[in-house]
């Protein structure tokens, strides 16, 4: 017996040498052992797989197209990737259990204000990335992300996040069913009061046409609302729950929502379009994506950024050309601004044991033109075809592929632009409103890009965040029953989750950032 057991043991210690040995190891494995294989002089001899998550759905050829990904991360840096999905409907309440559970897993998208940056890192969920660290282990990135991206990411002296490089317009506008649009009188919406009007329109012929004004989209209209009153969420908001006068720059104060002049106005008027019918009663429960109503055609309209509604206003096209989808921009006079080089981007698990891999790997996802390309846009041949250097086409494929949470790494240097020998009408709209708002944007804020560090009220911030679920959005979504008496019940809750407090400590760093 005892002899059996010793060779037993000697086997199973041969496997592990075979196989890169010991406990350390574990899971790591992403092909087979290189000895003396190096890449910018680090030793990478020790296969490794880097698990990623990402936000959103996972398109129908991302394990295609990964695959061919991590042929060359294997043969570049002996690693590949394995990715996971936080769906839209759930990363809210799943993000932070994937830390305070122990999840096993190295890179996660990140987001300030609207994705978890600030949060997770006030709680320690984020590795601190160092100049020298990024310098070694991500020479590509370190050349490449200007100053000012690392200095929006800074929280309290530390960066926990490798920001995206992209100038983006911070501001949401609407693809509309274009058909829609020209049945009920508009040959533009140029204002929300337009848009309600032309929303109210739709919604008052659904149950004939079949066709919502919103779909399945829950959340109500806030960002509609303060945008075309000028305001912009606080970097580092629980929620909405802090706002700036962003249009202002000499207005420098933080507007607590619930106190903010148009807050109670905006609940009632998000209870009337519930009512009638402006989206569905199931929209909280929905796994629906933005784009879906729209191109199943159960939607008149989908709002977001200018790349992602011309992306699937092209689609909606394709398959219904006499839908007609364009753009439209409620608030054309307005200055736009520039969204902070934070609103996108990756950062390193503070429990992963792969923290050197994982930062290579995303350094080639960033700065290497072919990993680049066919992270964004699929196998060429297959899903695009290239048009020199910067642009491309899309195939038939494309759809398969589509637009997924590859933001984090986006690089403008490497970005290309969609080849348009015969531009069709949405793109030439698109081209439209980007011009003119080159020409409009808006002069800096002293609190645009702040990060609110929370580490001084974190059990304040997650008291909050747990009844956000409960009585906030039902409330922004005029889901809530009774206004007057949900606000009442919005304003208790807060108190006693310490809101006092954390209003306090925003006004304090506000200030502080603003002087």
């Amino acid at each position: 017996m005892k002899k059996t057991v010793l060779v037993l043991a000697v086997m199973l210690l041969g496997c592990a040498l075979a196989f890169g040995g010991g406990s350390q190891n574990q899971g790591n494995s992403a092909g087979v052992v290189s000895p003396g294989k190096t890449y910018n002089g680090i030793d990478v001899s020790q296969p490794q797989v880097i698990k990623m998550y990402l936000l959103g759905d996972k398109p129908n050829d991302l394990d295609t197209v990964w695959a061919e990904i991590n042929k060359k991360l294997t043969e570049k840096l002996n690693a590949r990737v394995e990715l996971s999905f936080l769906s839209w409907a759930e990363h809210d309440q799943k993000y932070s259990l994937l830390f305070s559970g122990g999840e096993d897993f190295d890179l996660i998208f990140t987001a300030s204000i609207w994705a978890h940056y600030e949060t997770t890192a006030s709680m320690g969920g984020y590795y601190a990335l160092t100049p020298d660290f990024i310098q070694k282990y991500a020479p590509g990135i370190s050349k490449t992300v200007p100053q000012v991206a690392w200095d929006q990411a800074n929280i309290s002296g530390k960066v926990y996040m490798v920001p995206q490089y992209n100038n983006e317009f911070n501001m949401d506008i609407y693809a509309v069913r274009g058909d829609l649009m020209k049945k009920y009188g508009y040959n533009d919406i140029t204002s929300l009061s337009q848009l309600i009007e032309f929303l109210g329109k739709v919604a008052k012929d659904q149950n004939s046409t079949g066709i919502s004004p919103r779909g399945n989209v829950a959340g109500g209209m806030f960002y509609e609302y303060m945008h075309d009153k000028g305001y912009a969420v606080l970097g580092g908001s629980i929620s909405e729950l802090f706002l700036y006068h962003t249009q202002d720059k000499s207005d420098t104060k933080v507007q607590y929502l619930l106190a903010w002049p148009y807050f109670n106005q905006y609940c009632l008027d998000m209870k009337n379009f519930y009512d009638q019918g402006y989206w569905s009663k199931d929209s909280l429960a929905s796994s629906d994506q933005r784009q879906d109503g729209l191109l199943r055609g159960t939607s008149a309209t989908m709002a977001w950024n200018l790349g992602s509604t011309l992306y699937q206003a092209k689609e909606a096209n394709k398959a219904h050309p006499d839908w007609n989808v364009t753009l439209v921009d409620f608030t054309p006079n307005q200055p736009k601004s520039v969204a902070p080089y934070i609103n996108n981007g990756v950062a390193i698990n503070a429990a992963s044991k792969k923290k050197e891999r994982a930062l290579m790997v995303l350094d080639l996802l960033y700065t290497d033109k072919e990993i680049h390309d066919m992270a964004q846009y699929g196998i060429p041949g297959v899903h695009w075809n290239p048009v020199g250097d910067t642009e491309y086409t899309l195939l038939p494929k494309a759809a398969d592929f589509g637009s997924y949470c590859t933001w984090g790494w986006n690089n403008m240097n490497l970005t290309r632009d969609e080849h348009q020998e015969n531009p069709v009408p949405v793109q030439i709209r698109a081209d439209q409103l980007e011009a003119a708002w080159n020409k409009n944007i808006k002069p800096a804020h002293p609190l645009d890009g702040i990060s609110i560090d929370k580490s001084n009220i974190t059990s304040e911030t997650a008291m909050i965040e747990s009844i956000i679920a409960e009585y906030y959005t039902p409330l922004m979504s005029g889901m809530a029953g009774d206004v007057p008496r949900a606000i009442a019940a919005l304003q208790a809750q807060l108190k006693a989750a310490g809101i006092d407090k954390v209003i306090q400590e925003f006004n304090a760093q506000a200030a502080k950032a603003a002087k």
